[in-house]
């Protein structure tokens, strides 16, 4: 049911029988109502809906995105999302109404590049066929962690058809070593629709039939399990790149394009990294001899730095030699204001580990008081920018800002918060908080200054205001064991002891893995808050503090090994270790974390109703008011 008058459609209401939901009627409706409106020069269609339903997901999915925010009737007190849809370029919601919301993705929040290798790469280096520097430049590039490369199945299967008739076939012992891609589930279906696409006008029968059905197998399993692309150097593959981009968003590229702009990657694989805090007079010094930095580039770097006490320098150095610099303003109450400058050269092997690093600790910092940062970086810096958003940082003018809060996000202290966030970056939150069901089928939706609407998801907005989260009468919590030795690289510095993480640069990433058996992983969603809890014959057994999942799912050893790189991976062999009879293991991983002002010891846990009978072996379920009580007891809320 639609209507309306020029130059806006309006739909009043959508409606699909039960027995044909999940089949894209809703979609097909809307899709014949856009192609009715712009034959009829509308400009946009609207659509009313309660920002509490679960049909808001409908609404995003098929593009319309939300206007503004009304009040509904007096009875139900409701909040009406105003949604719409641009048909053409000069319509009644501006640029508001042209973006759909972009779909939750089932990795961790800051996932490294996954790419899967054609087998003839491998021939090139072994041969030293034309174009084999640029073969070997990319496996230099994958062992220094810029991407993670990996092979499907039919890798090896391929090399084992072709060394069937060798006793011992080094190539194959050499493949070994690659991670692998694991697919379950039959691939035959999307084989032969991408057939059709890359080799439309090839025979069945002609003599190079089994070669492009192992190319195509390659290629479905790399869209089976999205990873960003598949490398090779066949050339009916490479010319199908927007096809398939378009249609399955996985990218086709060969070694050269992949390593075009990675001259860079020349240092030492096992060199010496290390992190220190340096006077201001030295690190400048060493900042300027080690970059050849644009004057514009000094000029934002320090900028707003006046370098006193107030101010701590960080230095990344590998091999002795500098290649970033943090410079962190501590802020002062009165003004609400701290400033970081940051300057990273991105090609050096342990860039990704500096920039974590670098951001962490600027939010690790308590003020006691809310205040706004500025985060200041070099132009040109993609990964580091593309970092500051993931984590929560607002980009305005040459800045990335965030907000710091020193509280949990409540109902009673809601207005405070929204006065305090309009204060310190000018942003516009409503009134009141959004109840559960709005934040889970809408989110939050606030203005800026220009009264420009934006919404952010439930989970989004949580990384807004992090490392605080919303405490609502519906948050529940889980309480998992980690050992001492593993809890030490929770807190970066705690100690000198490693902790479940591989090597020392890992203990300072802003996002960390946590792996265990496949037991009760519905115990840790996307988005839940995980406890963590000391245990060990020698440690103090307490309550150390929190954190979010970013990502939660139950994998393989090889599935591990790919997806959470970036996060920090154990051993092989204890990975497997935790595995379960049929090779799987449960795997988080979690942000945020949000050390206690006062840990809360096993005893007293148990003396105020926190923890059962159980000696937290296994995880445990925290209810609301648990949670709400754990919170009081480490902060004084």
């Amino acid at each position: 049911m639609f209507g309306g008058t020029m130059p806006t459609l309006k739909v009043f209401q959508i409606y699909a029988c039960n027995t044909v939901k999940g089949h894209g009627v809703g979609k097909k409706l809307i899709d014949s109502l856009k192609e009715y409106g712009s034959k009829e020069n509308y400009h946009t269609i609207s659509a009313k809906v309660a920002s509490d339903l679960s049909a808001n997901c409908f609404w995003d999915s098929v593009g319309f995105v939300i206007h503004r925010q009304i009040n509904g009737s007096k009875a139900k007190k409701r909040i009406i999302n105003i949604r719409g849809f641009s048909l053409k370029e000069n319509d009644l919601f501006g640029d508001e109404a042209k973006e759909v919301l972009t779909p939750v993705v089932s990795s961790p929040v800051l996932a490294r590049s996954i790419y899967a290798l054609d087998l003839n790469l491998l021939f090139d280096i072994v041969q030293a066929r034309k174009g084999f520097e640029d073969v070997v430049k990319l496996m230099k590039i994958g062992f220094q962690g810029a991407v993670t490369l990996c092979v499907t199945p039919e890798f090896k299967n391929e090399l084992r058809r072709q060394s069937f008739n060798f006793k011992d076939d080094a190539i194959l012992r050499l493949a070994e070593v690659f991670p692998e891609l694991r697919v379950e589930e039959d691939v035959s279906a999307l084989i032969d629709s991408l057939r059709d696409m890359i080799f439309p006008f090839r025979s069945l029968k002609r003599k190079g039939f089994h070669n492009d059905e192992s190319d195509l197998r390659h290629l479905a399993y790399c869209i089976f399990l999205k990873v960003e692309g598949f490398v090779t150097r066949e050339k009916a593959l490479l010319k199908a790149y927007d096809k398939i981009k378009d249609e399955y968003g996985v990218a086709i590229v060969s070694p050269y394009e992949l390593t075009i702009d990675e001259e860079v990657f020349n240092s030492p694989l096992n060199s010496d990294f290390r992190f220190e805090v340096s006077s201001c007079n030295s690190c400048v010094r060493n900042f300027v001899n080690s970059f050849s930095i644009p004057e514009g580039v000094l000029n934002i770097f320090f900028k707003d730095i006046k370098f006193g006490e107030n101010e701590i320098v960080y230095e990344a150095k590998q091999d002795g030699c500098l290649f970033g610099v943090c410079v962190f303003q501590k802020p002062v109450k009165n003004l609400g204001i701290a400033n970081a400058c940051l300057y990273i050269d991105e090609g050096a092997p342990h860039a990704l580990a500096a920039i974590d690093h670098f951001i962490e600790k600027a939010l690790r910092y308590k003020a006691g008081f809310a205040y706004r940062l500025d985060f200041y970086i070099g132009k040109g810096q993609d990964v580091t920018e593309q970092t500051l958003l993931k984590k929560g940082f607002f980009k305005s003018g040459e800045r990335f800002v965030k907000v710091i809060f020193d509280f949990f996000v409540k109902s009673e202290n809601w207005p405070f918060f929204a006065k305090e966030f309009k204060s310190l970056c000018g942003l516009s939150f409503p009134k009141r908080m959004p109840a559960k069901k709005e934040l889970l089928n809408t989110g939050v939706c606030f203005s800026d200054s220009e009264g420009n609407i934006n919404t952010l998801s439930w989970f989004d907005f949580e990384t807004i205001i992090s490392p605080r989260f919303i405490l609502n009468s519906t948050r529940e919590c889980t309480l998992v064991a980690i050992r001492e030795n593993y809890a030490n690289g929770l807190i970066a510095g705690l100690t000198d002891q490693l902790s479940l993480l591989p090597s020392y640069e890992k203990l300072l990433l802003l996002e960390k893995a946590y792996f265990r058996s496949s037991n009760k992983s519905t115990f840790f969603p996307r988005g839940g808050i995980v406890a963590f809890y000391v245990s060990g014959q020698k440690s103090a057994q307490e309550i150390i503090g929190f954190a979010r999942i970013t990502y939660s799912a139950l994998v393989t050893v090889n599935e591990a090994l790919l997806k959470v790189d970036r996060q920090g991976v154990l051993s092989r062999e204890e990975l497997i270790s935790i595995a379960d009879r049929n090779g799987r293991l449960h795997v988080f991983t979690f942000d945020n974390f949000l050390e206690f002002d006062r840990r809360v010891p096993f005893k007293r846990a148990k003396s105020i109703g926190l923890i059962s009978k159980s000696n937290l072996v296994s995880p445990e379920r925290l209810g609301p008011k648990g949670l709400s009580v754990l919170v009081k007891e480490a902060f004084n809320e």
